[in-house]
């Protein structure tokens, strides 16, 4: 003891106080404020990672925005999946529409159609949450959803080689009112048929 003072006692305490700390620091402001492109990039890139890694057939790919938690996240689903995911969709929706169709309301059968394509229900897809990032306060500008449709195409020709084949992928991205609010395919893809 020096001083009357535990000199060990007060190494410990600074250095558990140091770990602490550590582990404490606020993030600079620049991160708290990041471009949304640069954002997006780094979900995406992490995103892919992810699909690669599970060896996905991808399918359909989805840029998520999560409104009610505000995040973002990859959805990827593949073409055995999504058939499956439709068909107990229109199983249920053929209930629906039959017993519509008896009461005679035509108004109410026309919202329990028969999907004839591809599942886009994201939550029901074989990759769901893929590099889930929150986003900044203040990230939902004007350019929001713009941005999130732009930074899939930027990197769509990296996601393609996830594909069995370029001519069955179809992109996805959120929109302001939606969880599927865009959905594209690649401008030009070879025909499957002379490959």
């Amino acid at each position: 003891m020096r001083g009357g003072r535990n000199y060990w006692a007060d190494s410990i305490c600074f250095a558990v106080w140091s770990r602490i700390r550590a582990h404490l620091v606020i993030q600079p402001r620049h991160r708290c404020q990041m471009h949304l492109p640069e954002l997006f990039s780094g979900v995406l890139r992490k995103g892919i990672a992810e699909i690669k890694k599970a060896k996905l057939p991808l399918y359909t790919f989805a840029f998520y925005h999560d409104h009610e938690s505000q995040a973002v996240s990859i959805c990827a689903d593949s073409e055995a999946n999504s058939r499956r995911v439709v068909c107990k969709i229109n199983e249920y929706s053929a209930q629906h529409f039959i017993r519509e169709i008896a009461a005679g309301d035509l108004e109410a059968a026309s919202l329990w159609q028969a999907n004839i394509g591809r599942s886009l229900s994201l939550g029901d897809f074989a990759v769901v949450n893929a590099a889930r990032t929150n986003l900044p306060s203040k990230a939902i500008k004007s350019n929001f959803y713009l941005e999130m449709v732009r930074a899939v195409m930027a990197v769509q020709s990296r996601i393609a080689v996830l594909a069995p084949r370029g001519d069955r992928l179809v992109f996805a991205c959120s929109g302001e009112n939606a969880e599927v609010g865009y959905v594209w395919s690649l401008e030009k893809v070879l025909d499957p048929r002379t490959e």
